[in-house]
């Protein structure tokens, strides 16, 4: 069993246009490291946790949105993947391995499948696995976010999930 520990974090971007700023391509970035949970390579279900209130990003405004107006009720989601096992080969020498993955978001009370594009290494004391997903904002049972300063605000969310695991 691995615990998620220091040095874990999670991304989540989205394409936006807003009034009065003319940066082409612009992306609104959340990011926190409140990430608990644990990662287990026994058969048993492993599940990460996200602190959705500790979400930050460049602007004030939009950190009160989410926690207020999108997970007023809910500070936290889950993802819950099941049986990991086998490993890839080549994990415990220390070479990177990339594979995917399918675990069970929770979120807004809503079970959403995500599947997940991982590439994992094996430092030894520490285990890092980058993983990356996407989803819309219908599958999580919210709508598009918007507000006066938003001209436009892309469905497809990315996420980005860098988990730091210690063995226990």
């Amino acid at each position: 069993m691995f615990v998620v520990s220091e040095g874990s974090e999670a991304t989540f971007s989205v394409g936006e246009v807003l009034a009065n700023v003319s940066i082409p391509n612009y992306e609104a970035v959340m990011r926190t490291t409140g990430l608990s949970g644990e990662v287990r390579l026994d058969g048993e279900a492993s599940v990460v946790t996200v602190n959705l209130h500790s979400m930050e990003s460049d602007e004030p405004f939009r950190d009160r949105y989410v926690q207020s107006r999108m997970f007023p009720g809910q500070p936290t989601a889950s993802v819950t993947f099941g049986n990991l096992t086998p490993l890839p080969g080549g994990f415990t020498n220390g070479d990177e391995v990339t594979t995917e993955v399918v675990g069970t978001l929770n979120i807004n009370g809503m079970d959403v499948p995500l599947t997940f594009a991982i590439t994992a290494r094996d430092d030894g004391d520490e285990v890092f696995v980058l993983g990356r997903s996407t989803f819309t904002w219908d599958q999580i049972g919210e709508p598009v976010p918007t507000a006066r300063s938003v001209v436009s605000v892309e469905d497809e969310v990315r996420v980005e999930v860098l988990l730091a695991l210690t063995p226990q």
